[in-house]
This record gives C-alpha cells, sequence and structure tokens, in this order.
C-alpha cells in the first residue's frame, strides 16, 4: 500500500492518504484506477474521475436493459393490495382473513434479503397515497415494480444514462438528472447509485430539496466499513472499478448527510452472498461476466457446495454482526428547532 496528497471530496480533509489500485473486472478490461481512503472520514474513492464514464456502462450493462414483466390480473392485483392494507397498514383485518383463503401473500424481497415491508416501515409509509422516486434506477427499477405489485400507484423513476423515458405498468422513468426532476416525493431511493454519482452533496441537496414534509431519503451503497473489505481489499467485488467513484464508510455518509441537511436516523445490513463469491472470482482472476462466472450462471460450477453455502453463511453473519459490505441508510430532514 502506497500513499499520496490528495483532498476528500466529502470532508475536504487534505492529506497524504493511502492509496489502492482497483482494475475493472465486471467485463474484465482489468483497466486500472487508482482510489485513495481518507485518512479523515475512510471514504474509498477513485483519485481521479473519469471524464466519460458512459464508456464503462456499455448496452450490456445489467441495469440499461428493460426487464420484461408479465400481466397481471386487475382482480389479483386488488385483492393483493388489500392483503398489503393489513400487512402494512393495519386496517381491512377481516376483509384479509377472507381474501387469505384464495389469494396467496406474495414474498416480496429486495435482492432476495431485504423485505420491501421493513423498508416501507423504517420509512414511515402510512397509506397507498405515498409518492416514490427512485434515482439512478435505469431502465427499469425492481423496486418500483414491487411497490407495484403491492398497490402503490405513485411510482416515478429517473436515471441519465437510458435511452429514453419509460412508461409500463403505472411506473414512469425519466431519463433525466435528478435536477431535471420536479414534484414532492415521501420517499425517495438511491438504491446502489449514489455510488456512481460524480457530485455526492449536490445530489443529495438535490433530493433533500425534493421531500415532502416528513418525508425519507433511502440510500443503500456498498460500505467500506466492512468485514468485506478488509478482507478482500480491491479484490472486493463492490470495489466495481471505476463505475463505484465512492465506496463509504458509516462515518462518511453521515457527515456527507449533515452537510446536505439530513439526519441519519437508522441503518439495515443487507449484505449478499455475492459479497464472497464475487469476490472469490476476482481472487481467481474470472471477470463478473466471464462465461464460467458463478454470478452469470449458478449452474457453473467454480465452486464447490461447501463453499457456497460457506458463502450464504457468511453473508448472513456479517449481516447480524453489523459489518457488511452493504447497508441501507435512512435519512430525514434536520429538525432546526432541536
Amino acid at each position: 500500500m502506497t500513499a499520496s496528497r490528495h483532498i476528500c471530496r466529502i470532508c475536504n480533509s487534505e492529506d497524504k492518504h493511502p492509496t489502492f489500485i482497483g482494475r475493472e473486472m465486471m467485463f474484465g478490461t482489468r483497466e486500472e484506477f487508482e482510489y485513495f481512503q481518507c485518512n479523515s472520514c475512510d471514504c474509498l474513492q477513485i483519485s481521479n474521475i473519469p471524464n466519460d464514464l458512459s464508456r464503462f456502462y456499455p448496452p450490456e450493462y445489467y441495469s440499461l436493459s428493460l426487464c420484461q414483466t408479465t400481466k397481471r390480473s386487475i382482480l389479483k392485483d386488488f385483492l393483493i393490495k388489500q392483503r398489503f392494507r393489513n400487512a402494512l397498514f393495519n386496517q381491512g383485518y377481516k376483509i384479509n382473513q377472507l381474501i387469505s383463503k384464495f389469494i396467496e401473500m406474495p414474498s416480496l424481497r429486495l435482492d432476495e434479503v431485504l423485505p420491501v415491508s421493513q423498508i416501507l416501515k423504517h420509512a414511515k409509509i402510512i397509506n397507498f397515497d405515498a409518492r416514490f422516486l427512485d434515482i439512478g434506477c435505469g431502465s427499469w427499477s425492481t423496486w418500483l415494480e414491487k411497490l407495484n405489485i403491492m398497490g402503490f400507484r405513485k411510482l416515478y423513476g429517473g436515471d441519465p444514462f437510458i435511452k429514453n423515458d419509460v412508461i409500463h405498468n403505472g411506473i414512469t422513468i425519466f431519463k433525466n438528472e435528478i435536477n431535471d426532476i420536479h414534484g414532492e416525493f415521501d420517499l425517495i431511493t438511491m438504491h446502489h447509485s449514489l455510488e456512481h454519482i460524480p457530485n455526492q452533496q449536490k445530489t443529495l441537496i438535490s433530493a433533500s430539496n425534493l421531500l415532502a414534509p416528513n418525508g425519507v431519503i433511502l440510500v443503500r451503497i456498498p460500505i467500506v466499513s466492512s468485514y468485506v473489505w478488509q478482507k478482500y481489499k480491491t479484490k472486493w467485488v463492490e470495489m466495481d472499478a471505476p463505475r463505484h467513484l465512492y465506496l463509504h464508510s458509516r462515518k462518511s455518509i453521515e457527515l456527507l448527510g449533515k452537510e446536505a441537511g439530513l439526519e441519519l436516523y437508522t441503518s439495515i445490513s443487507d449484505a449478499l452472498d455475492l459479497e464472497f463469491y464475487g469476490s472469490e472470482q476476482y481472487l481467481r482472476e474470472i471477470p463478473l461476466t466471464a462465461p464460467n462466472s458463478y454470478w452469470l450462471n449458478h449452474d457453473n460450477q467454480i465452486f464447490t457446495p461447501e463453499e457456497i453455502d460457506y458463502f450464504k453463511n457468511m453473508a448472513r453473519k456479517v449481516n447480524e454482526d453489523n459489518v457488511a459490505g452493504r447497508a441501507c441508510f435512512f435519512f430525514k430532514k434536520i429538525n432546526k428547532l432541536n
């Protein structure tokens, strides 16, 4: 490990910070990029942001392809909404009891780990009139789609890298920067998008300006305050050079929120087994999209069944111990009366 003088773009600390060399390993170009980790706030960040970020997001990049959605029954959608009305808002108990005999409650999770209902409760969503905005969601938002299944209808997204606006199943995704989005929202989410954005503070300030009274911002990001960063360093799959411009620490993300007038009020660890098998692939020089990648196809047998079990168990453990490489951070506007 070496060190060189940089100014941290999060806390403005100028110092001789430790430096690391990350390689592009999603597509396997192995192009090298220098990162430094701030001695003050611990944020790991790319030393020089590439002038043309778009070249690292080719058409085959996973979030830029439109997901296929199946046609749904209007009646079944209505009945599912009544079930979620009871589960989320404790309303309609009797009708839920009746419907439950005919309609099974779908188990909706993000990345097969985090229950959508848990996010909604932490964000204090109290009814189906809530307005949602998903920033940096690509051509399609799994998050908004799951909300749509639950019965929410005021669903919007924004991403400057998509080809054009997308309107489907009552969900509207704009080809826009956050500064070009207007309206007022009860929950603004950034599901693994903030780490891709050059101007961190400006982005959070813009999001804060779009919040309704009592609105919440959810930021889901990879974090270096984690077991996987300590174990794998530059082989950590979430380093994802150079797309991940910032890999925050718990300290730096809280500081960033404060600078935008936001208070961090709770967080949830939500690591996946990808944290481990993806990093192990990189140790073996196997890119994430290589033909033999386990991420690309779980039928690829580059790991033993025992190793796969280990990866899953480790993901559960780091979540339980709150040292996961991924976490959700919930922000609200700072009460200036306090």
